[in-house]
């Protein structure tokens, strides 16, 4: 069962993390320790490098629990600007920027999704498949960070998902 509270937390966590196009390394570590945290195991690849980046693409796994088939889920860190020092508002049951910025619900929403799901199959002992995690960089100027996944780091890449979600 989704935990509203801790997914609302979670939301309200990651949108007052600053993650403009090219400067989401303070996000990227954030999670990156979140994940860990859960057992996946982690790691960024060097798009950064290529696209004037502060960090690259976020890369987690999950091992499986069950032989179903591994799974890709994707969402993306970055956001369009005024994304720098959001504050997030809770009234009624729906979160806003104070105004002076934007909220950057996308795609900090599908991330915390992410995590809350991945905290509800390890808490309650449900059965998975392999589950490979890929946070893209610079989605908002041109999906850069999609463009140049794992750029000559194949073996760390090497996705088996034949199936996935973005």
């Amino acid at each position: 069962m989704v935990n509203k509270e801790r997914l609302a937390e979670t939301f309200k966590f990651l949108v007052e993390i600053d993650s403009v196009s090219k400067e989401e390394s303070t996000i990227s570590g954030e999670i990156k320790k979140i994940l860990e945290s859960m057992g996946a195991e982690t790691y960024v690849d060097s798009a950064g490098d290529k696209i004037g980046g502060n960090t690259g693409n976020l890369i987690a796994r999950f091992k499986g629990k069950t032989l179903a088939p591994p799974l890709l889920l994707n969402a993306h860190m970055d956001t369009v600007e005024p994304g720098k020092g959001v504050t997030a508002v809770f009234s009624d049951g729906v979160f806003t920027s104070d105004g002076t910025t934007i909220l950057g619900a996308d795609d900090k929403s599908a991330i915390a999704i992410l995590l809350e799901t991945m905290t509800i199959l390890q808490e309650n002992d449900l059965p998975f498949g392999q589950i490979e995690i890929v946070l893209t960089v610079c989605e908002e100027i041109g999906l850069l960070g999609a463009k140049h996944l794992c750029p000559g780091k194949r073996d760390k890449c090497h996705f088996t998902g034949k199936q996935g979600y973005c």
